[in-house]
């Protein structure tokens, strides 16, 4: 039975995200898989794997809440809001026990059956804030 687009989006988030299901990736991803982002491009089921591996050491009960899901053709366009504590080691900061609320926006392209590439933006700026980052003027 194939599923939606939208369904298969769904799912990944689900349970691959916030159940932290990374054996399902290979089912759920091609291995061709790019993700863009702006800290940086993560190829295949493994850099997807490594980067929500280092999410959930900080983040261990990391969550993401879909707030709207758009499918067009073979693209399906989800906001989300991150939500988790950070109790490990995250982006060279340690724990500080602060609940994070960060919002972002995914674009997805499936081909056959399987996220092909996505495209992540969400509040960097805004997390590391939450954290006690400070910005600096250059």
């Amino acid at each position: 039975m194939s599923r939606s687009n939208k369904e298969l989006v769904c799912h990944f988030l689900e349970e691959v995200v916030n159940r932290g299901n990374t054996h399902l990736l290979p089912e759920l991803v091609a291995p061709d898989h790019v993700r863009h982002a702006p800290d940086g491009d993560l190829y295949g089921p493994e850099g997807m794997r490594i980067e929500l591996h280092e999410w959930r050491l900080g983040f261990p009960d990391l969550e993401l809440a879909i707030e709207d899901l758009i499918e067009e053709g073979d693209r399906v366009v989800s906001r989300f809001v991150l939500r988790g504590t950070h109790r490990g080691v995250f982006l060279a900061t340690p724990a500080t026990g602060q609940r994070v609320e960060v919002a972002g926006i995914g674009v997805d392209r499936i081909q056959q059956g399987r996220l092909a590439e996505s495209w992540i933006s969400f509040d960097g700026l805004g997390l590391l804030r939450q954290l006690g980052g400070e910005m600096t003027a250059r």
